[in-house]
């Protein structure tokens, strides 16, 4: 159930700019009953810039647009999770 909930989601809310991260870098295991998702830093090793604000001078202030992009897909997932349970998720 978990899984399929990040598939769903791998299209929508993962940045999309090339899909390496979405397609290739975005990961999951099970081990031990607990669901590991991360985004493999060895095929997106640019990851890290992506949900943080841009600081350097080149960007002129502008806003990073993928910027939390993380903590939306956590948010997300554990409502999306939550509904399917039927439940609460703390």
């Amino acid at each position: 159930m978990a899984i399929s909930i990040v598939e769903e989601m791998r299209d929508e809310y993962v940045p999309r700019d090339t899909d390496n991260m979405a397609f290739n870098a975005l990961e999951y295991e099970i081990l031990n009953g607990i669901l590991a998702i991360n985004i493999n830093p060895k095929i997106a090793p640019y990851v890290p810039y992506t949900n943080e604000p841009w600081l350097s001078p080149k960007w002129n202030g502008k806003k990073n647009p993928n910027e939390g992009w993380w903590d939306s897909f956590v948010a997300e997932f554990t409502k999306r999770l939550a509904n399917k349970l039927k439940g609460v998720i703390k």
